[in-house]
């Protein structure tokens, strides 16, 4: 089979468990349909009746997203589930694209292109109707661009994904890094701005402020606190993986302290920034924005499954610089998978049996985090691309 046939094959499987989900959601006590999806569609309801997707309680998006799921409104309520599948299947056009460019033969990158066609978890997030399949194409769109050395294009596309989910705002710098004047030295490269990097700052800023701007004068301030302030300031005591659940329950009436915050977000601030300067240049960019990810989901306040897409998606342009044992990377994947299907008991039990098990949940989540960092340190260990300024 060539590969536009595992594609079509892809897709289907992707449709079936569309189809079984309905079927999950009429039957089962734990349904199928990511609950954003509903919150999508109503949010759609609205932007088709004239008014704001705000005003669906917890939209806290891009009404960019609404907007795509009107046709959930006046054709079938699947199209959107269909849609985040068709992008998550397109991802591989991406991948493979990225890989030829890295001198791969088109053997080898239909083989690593797999780890995403056929990945069990892009599967179930993009068919359970999450949008992290359509923010994946853009941020993978964009580093393609930038591996063409398009930069005003690549700039363009930038500005646009911060927009719709906001999290590639991390990979801002490594980019800026890695693009350099070949006549430069050194030191010019690493700090200052150049024609290239100054145009793709402007280009990025234009269309994230140009699009930010239209939204304002739309929804007016709503739309910033929802959309973008929001996510800057979430927490969730309910359930969720982050290492700092427990302590974000505990103190909810109260709030936590500006210690407590800065001792939050201090190491994710300072690996984010180590990361970013080590791998950020022209080799090594498709590795630095995975690592980058990586770090931006492990160490947030809030995080959930459809987060891992954040990171998963680089894993088919990485993988053939990661030059692990067979054995460690079985052990490793287990252990992230293992560690991840044991929070899900408690999670559960919470959920849906109204058992109160918020301590044994962090405890899970201190547990998934140790994987986290043993998948990351890992991959860092095992890391062979030779750095070298193109």
């Amino acid at each position: 089979m060539n590969l536009r046939s595992h594609c079509y094959l892809a897709l289907a499987i992707r449709l079936g468990f569309i189809l079984f989900g309905l079927v999950q959601d009429y039957f089962a006590e734990v349904g199928y349909t990511d609950i954003d999806y509903k919150v999508f569609t109503d949010a759609a309801r609205h932007v088709l009746n004239g008014k704001s997707p705000f005003e669906r309680h917890t939209y806290r998006y891009s009404p960019i997203i609404a907007y795509l799921l009107i046709p959930n409104i006046f054709t079938f309520n699947l199209f959107g589930k269909i849609f985040f599948s068709i992008c998550d299947v397109l991802v591989i056009d991406l991948v493979y694209k990225i890989l030829k460019l890295d001198g791969f033969t088109g053997s080898q990158c239909k083989f690593y292109s797999f780890f995403w066609l056929y990945n069990p978890l892009s599967i179930i997030i993009s068919t359970r109707g999450n949008a992290d399949s359509l923010a994946a194409l853009l941020v993978l769109s964009t580093l393609l661009l930038f591996k063409e050395k398009k930069i005003f294009l690549c700039g363009i596309l930038h500005g646009l994904s911060i927009h719709l989910r906001f999290y590639p705002i991390v990979f801002s710098l490594a980019l800026y890094f890695a693009i350099v004047d070949s006549h430069s030295n050194l030191i010019v490269r690493s700090i200052y701005p150049n024609r290239k990097r100054l145009l793709f700052v402007l280009s990025s800023l234009f269309t994230f402020g140009i699009i930010t701007y239209l939204f304002f004068y739309l929804y007016g301030t709503r739309y910033v606190d929802e959309s973008l302030l929001y996510h800057l300031k979430r927490v969730d005591i309910r359930h969720n993986y982050s290492v700092y659940f427990y302590l974000q329950y505990l103190s909810y009436e109260h709030g936590l302290s500006l210690i407590y915050k800065l001792v939050m977000i201090t190491p994710q601030i300072v690996l984010l920034l180590i990361l970013s300067c080590y791998y950020g240049n022209y080799n090594d960019i498709s590795f630095c924005e995975m690592t980058l990810a990586f770090v931006l989901v492990a160490f947030n306040s809030v995080l959930t499954c459809q987060y891992f897409i954040w990171y998963l998606c680089f894993l088919p342009v990485c993988l053939p610089y990661i030059n692990c044992k067979q054995m460690e990377l079985v052990l490793v994947g287990n252990f992230w998978i293992v560690s991840q299907v044991a929070w899900l008991l408690p999670a559960y039990l919470l959920e849906f049996k109204s058992k109160d098990t918020y301590f044994y949940i962090w405890l899970q989540g201190l547990v998934f985090f140790w994987a986290n960092m043993v998948v990351l340190s890992t991959c860092i260990r095992n890391y062979k691309k030779k750095t070298k300024i193109s």
